[in-house]
């Protein structure tokens, strides 16, 4: 809020009342961003990376980055194996298949290490 304020030429002092204002009346909430946009991702199928990636550019503080992700994928490991069942209803078994699922969940946000985990037990 304070970046697209600051593009409209709008005064420093305007825009720390303004924003504070927007808390006071709980319009801007970091918090709530953080748990729901982390709930939202799950749901939709992207993993804790991509989740981080979206709320660090948006300003948002990496404590609350970390209490959101925790609490949105407790089971980041089963949420990737659904995703993968999805794009590929048969587990991928020629090096070339696993590598596109690899690929496929990287560029969902999953973490490498959750990646490879799902690939190395045969999905």
């Amino acid at each position: 809020m304070r970046g697209r304020l600051a593009l409209l030429d709008v005064l420093p002092s305007t825009i720390d009342a303004t924003i504070r204002r927007l808390q006071e009346l709980r319009y801007l909430d970091d918090r709530r961003l953080a748990i729901t946009a982390a709930a939202q991702a799950a749901l939709r199928g992207r993993g804790s990376e991509y989740v981080r990636a979206q709320l660090t550019t948006k300003g948002i503080a990496e404590t609350l980055i970390d209490d959101s992700v925790a609490a949105a994928f407790h089971d980041e490991a089963q949420l990737a194996r659904r995703v993968l069942a999805r794009r590929f209803p048969r587990p991928p078994q020629p090096p070339a298949a696993r590598a596109k699922a690899a690929r496929f969940l990287l560029q969902r946000g999953f973490p490498e290490a959750v990646v490879l985990a799902i690939l190395e037990e045969g999905c």
